[in-house]
């Protein structure tokens, strides 16, 4: 008689942040300015959190760039590929800037069936914005914090029901090297934060 078949460790699908191909605006973990042509994003820190929520990471190697309409853009739409494959075993999302805008619209076009399978969905540096696309300080603009909730999308009874993780960004009082602007510092800040090594799955 052969053993079971053992299932497949459960995934986070990680979203980049915006590129920047000519390195004028976002630090590397070491507070130096470089370039991102493939989307900006701390992928050590981003690989760790999900480790530590006892999944395997996978970075979607594409920037979270808006190309005009997140609904379609390339990040989008890969996405949606790999949680739409048949078995798939992605319960986890993660979009860091550019990608957590990504998120929201990937959530509203995926189906009640695919929806159920989301138990962690993890939204950090994409604060409201106004009309004109810039983050709006007094918090006002879209998306919100509740436009990720699971309640959004279907009831608990109905089997759609994720954990949400949503920071805007670091706080003031949130040390980086080389007094680096903090934005790109969301991953290491969650890490701090959820102290994510006693988290259960």
């Amino acid at each position: 008689m052969s053993p079971p078949k053992e299932s497949p460790p459960q995934k986070m699908l990680i979203l980049r942040g915006n590129s920047d191909k000519e390195g004028k605006q976002y630090p590397d973990e070491q507070g130096n300015i470089i370039a991102w042509p493939d989307g900006a994003l701390h992928e050590k820190a981003a690989l760790a959190y999900a480790t530590c929520r006892h999944r395997e990471g996978e970075v979607l190697p594409v920037p979270g760039d808006p190309e005009g309409d997140r609904d379609k853009n390339t990040q989008t739409m890969r996405a949606l590929d790999k949680l739409r494959e048949k078995d798939s075993p992605f319960d986890a999302i993660y979009g860091f800037s550019g990608g957590g805008y990504d998120v929201l619209h990937i959530l509203r076009q995926l189906k009640a069936e695919e929806l159920k399978r989301l138990k962690l969905v993890v939204v950090l540096g994409a604060p409201p914005v106004g009309k004109d696309g810039k983050p709006t300080p007094d918090g006002s603009g879209s998306p919100q914090e509740s436009d990720f909730r699971s309640s959004r999308f279907g009831k608990p009874e109905n089997g759609i029901d994720w954990e949400l993780l949503y920071i805007t960004n670091p706080p003031g009082d949130f040390k980086t090297p080389k007094n680096a602007k903090k934005h790109m510092f969301g991953p290491e800040y969650l890490l701090a934060k959820e102290k994510c090594t006693q988290k259960s799955p």
